[in-house]
């Protein structure tokens, strides 16, 4: 199985310095360098999601053939998938696809996960709800549909810095595929491993120097695969407790709705892009401890520096997931924890406590 990591490494690695000098020479899918959330200093292509996305399949492919994933399976989950690929990729190589848009993409492919794959929530760890979910079973799939759905958003709204995102779904396919291992779920850990092998990959050329971007295609496809995973192995594992799936996703989760929440009520801004996020704050302030007058680059180092604290931030909730998988109580309260503690943190920062 491991061998199909180390593939999907390879084609992604590969894939990355293709694009990287398509990007340069032919000017193939670069980002701007003008706009509220951008902080790179020249051109630089967003097409990582590309090269994820061929080391996935690659590593997929190979999977199949050691009887890891059946070829009925794959077929169905290429299909589930395709929305979002092509919605992230439309954005990447054309730009400013109107919200709505995407939005429908994720919707779709959620709606073809809990259609072909049967990814659907079959409990939550509460009562009675766990009693309504089995007496009307359709229930599970609009709760289903509503978190694969907004997953690849919450993604994409933490992709901010070099390596951000990318670390943080490393953490996060590193715990579901640890708790598949400990349940014997093959097929859960031979997906998470297949995304593994592509983040490797691509984390080589994003951080720290961030020669290329994982874009809306990346963003996209990580958020639907760590989303449609997770609700696979508590659907497929009664051992796994229903909150391991929203502890070990906690970060991008709480990102997405305290954002939502501050721009609906405190801003008045809808979904209107922003630079008040907790990465950006840490930007502000906190690397200007890292601050030094004679570096060539001090806006690319402050980039590069800010991703490790939001890595510690993810691994508050990664850490709990993979310890207490089995513990719903523990994981409920570690939840309250995490969030009153990013709260506190967030209130510190734009305040200028710290």
């Amino acid at each position: 199985m491991l061998h199909a990591t180390a593939l999907s490494a390879l084609l992604c690695w590969l894939g990355c310095a293709v694009l990287i000098v398509l990007g340069r020479r032919r000017h193939f899918g670069l980002d701007e360098t003008q706009g509220i959330q951008k902080w790179h200093k020249h051109p630089t292509p967003r097409t990582g999601g590309f090269a994820m996305a061929l080391g996935m399949a690659v590593g997929m492919m190979w999977l199949m053939h050691l009887n890891y994933v059946s070829a009925p399976y794959t077929g169905r989950l290429a299909i589930a998938i395709a929305p979002v690929l092509l919605a992230g990729m439309v954005e990447d190589l054309r730009r400013h696809v109107p919200p709505i848009w995407r939005a429908l993409a994720t919707v779709l492919a959620a709606g073809l996960s809990v259609w072909l794959l049967g990814a659907t929530v079959n409990r939550l760890g509460l009562w009675p709800v766990d009693a309504w979910l089995l007496a009307w079973p359709v229930l599970g799939g609009l709760i289903a549909l509503v978190a694969i759905s907004a997953l690849p958003h919450a993604v994409n709204m933490i992709d901010g810095y070099n390596g951000l995102a990318g670390m943080v779904s490393f953490m996060i396919f590193g715990a579901i595929g640890y708790v598949a291992f400990k349940v014997s779920d093959v097929l859960v850990m031979a997906l998470s491993l297949a995304a593994i092998g592509a983040l490797l990959g691509f984390l080589f050329w994003n951080w720290p120097r961030g020669q290329i971007f994982l874009g809306d295609t990346g963003a996209y496809l990580l958020g639907f695969w760590m989303a449609l995973l997770s609700v696979l192995l508590v659907t497929r594992n009664p051992a796994v407790s229903a909150w391991f799936a929203l502890m070990v996703l906690m970060y991008p989760v709480w990102e997405l709705l305290y954002s939502l929440w501050r721009r609906k009520f405190r801003q008045r801004a809808g979904t209107a892009p922003d630079t008040l996020h907790l990465h950006h704050l840490v930007y502000w302030r906190l690397t200007r401890l890292v601050d030094q007058d004679d570096h060539p680059d001090p806006r690319l180092r402050r980039n590069a520096a800010t991703s490790p604290y939001l890595w510690a931030v993810a691994a508050f909730s990664v850490g709990p997931a993979m310890l207490w998988w089995r513990q719903t109580h523990v994981l409920m309260v570690c939840s309250v924890v995490f969030v009153t503690l990013y709260l506190l943190a967030y209130r510190l920062l734009v305040q200028r406590r710290i």
